[in-house]
């Protein structure tokens, strides 16, 4: 038997599916869950139904108030108990049961198991891998989950997959050894396979000649091609692999990532370079920190992507609730650097600035602005700091010294640059804060005399006189 497609399938289930699909459009999800399940019964090879059916018990579930969760706890105990005997069945049939139990709870973990091993035990890693997709999805944080699907995927032999969920594990868990083995591996695998080194019996022999080789070896050019940067990668680990204690073939091979957009990986291999070194190399600690919030700036722009092409309320709001945590890794990764930076430097003004900036955006505005104080003297970042400053007193309610540090800001600063812009408009929200609206209108006419568009300076200047978007 393989895997079944939807053309593959008997009339019977392909019109079954088919229905499935419209109700799903129609929202009516019960109906849609039940056919597709009545489909697989006949046909359990049919994955990618299986995934679809998944999608839609999970957003179901995800939907449920607190309190039919609570309804659902009851009922699932004795559907689970039906598993402890599904063992001793077919295959097809432990998976039948399985599905019985992930339609009430999509994230029950003992249901996926028994769905991973019994695609396993027809002979399919792709079950396996689906399963804990679907489990590493309901606890992102779960290494084991982790591990096992990046296992499952290397089985498949799909190693970049496996990479990128060895890397996932790395960000929890930088000090978790099996994981970094397993990155380096599916490393290795992954450019075996692009570059052609498997049917290589020396990987030299890949290339075209032995001159080639060592020409690649010896290039420090930046390689711009795919294929150059996995014939790289494959030449540096080897280099690795011969002197792992050499910080110079893992930073090589971390750039090469850099270029292919990887950052997740390329942090795992400069972190390796960082150990290597001895950990003392200031600069490889900075880009470890910036290619971080690299990584989670790109992953928020993919997900702003993808929500750009949805249409459904349902998978935006999803969609929006994805972002607003990783915007709030983001933060939490900003922080973490500054504070490093700090302890290292602490004299640093620029670095105060970034930490009282961190603090700022996490809403530690009595840390911030302790911290945005003692980066005053730097001149790079003195305005930023007081303006900062300055929103900072208004969260706390201090709208006296919000004035003060705005002002100063302000008196401070020749014409009317975006910098001062700024200050100007969040002292005028001072203004308003402290019931002193004429003030606050000045501060807002001094930005309209220059830049009726910022903001909305127009709206609250021109309304101050009555007329609102009226024409003259």
């Amino acid at each position: 038997m393989s895997l079944k497609s939807e053309a593959a399938l008997n009339p019977t289930s392909r019109s079954l599916y088919s229905r499935a699909k419209t109700a799903a459009q129609s929202k009516n999800v019960d109906y849609a869950i039940n056919l597709i399940q009545t489909a697989l019964k006949e046909e359990p090879l049919f994955l990618d139904g299986r995934r679809y059916l998944r999608v839609l018990e999970i957003q179901k579930y995800k939907a449920l108030s607190s309190f039919s969760k609570q309804m659902l706890n009851v009922k699932i105990p004795s559907a689970v108990l039906k598993l402890s005997s599904a063992g001793k069945k077919e295959p097809a049939e432990q998976m039948a049961v399985a599905e019985e139990v992930l339609e009430l709870d999509p994230f029950n973990q003992k249901a996926n198991v028994l769905v991973a091993d019994a695609g396993s035990t027809l002979g399919y890693p792709e079950f396996k891998a689906f399963a804990y997709e679907t489990l590493a999805e309901g606890q992102p944080t779960n290494k084991a989950f982790l591990n096992t699907l990046a296992q499952a995927y290397m089985e498949m032999k799909q190693a970049e997959k496996a990479e990128k969920t060895y890397a996932r594990i790395l960000e929890i868990d930088p000090r978790d050894g099996d994981a970094l083995s397993g990155l380096k591996n599916a490393s290795a695998a992954h450019a075996s396979k692009s570059g052609g080194w498997e049917t290589a019996s020396d990987y030299r022999g890949a290339l075209k000649d032995k001159g080639e080789s060592e020409q690649l070896e010896q290039n420090a050019k930046v390689v711009k091609s795919a294929e150059g940067i996995e014939q790289q990668i494959q030449l540096n680990y080897q280099k690795w692999q011969a002197e792992p204690k050499n910080p110079l073939h893992s930073k090589a091979i971390a750039s090469l990532y850099v270029q292919r957009n990887d950052y997740g990986t390329a942090v795992v291999w400069y972190e390796e370079a960082f150990k290597a070194g001895g950990g003392i190399d200031s600069s490889l600690e900075k880009m470890i920190g910036d290619l971080k919030l690299k990584k989670v700036d790109q992953e928020m722009h993919q997900l702003r992507a993808a929500m750009a092409e949805l249409t459904d309320p349902e998978q935006q709001a999803q969609y929006q609730a994805a972002l607003a945590e990783k915007e709030k890794e983001l933060n939490e990764v900003r922080l973490q650097l500054a504070e490093a930076r700090v302890k290292a430097q602490p004299n640093e003004g620029e670095y105060r600035f970034d930490l009282g900036e961190a603090l700022y955006k996490i809403g530690q505005y009595k840390r911030a602005t302790e911290e945005l104080q003692q980066s005053l003297k730097q001149p790079s970042v003195r305005y930023q700091a007081l303006n900062l400053m300055g929103l900072g007193f208004m969260k706390r309610g201090m709208l006296d010294f919000a004035v003060k540090q705005l002002s100063l800001a302000k008196s401070e600063l020749p014409g009317m640059e975006d910098i001062k812009k700024d200050i100007v408009y969040n002292l005028g929200l001072a203004y308003e804060a402290s019931k002193q609206q004429e003030k606050a209108l000045d501060q807002f006419k001094e930005i309209y005399e220059v830049d009726m568009s910022y903001r909305d300076v127009a709206q609250r200047v021109e309304a101050s006189y009555g007329n609102g978007d009226q024409a003259a």
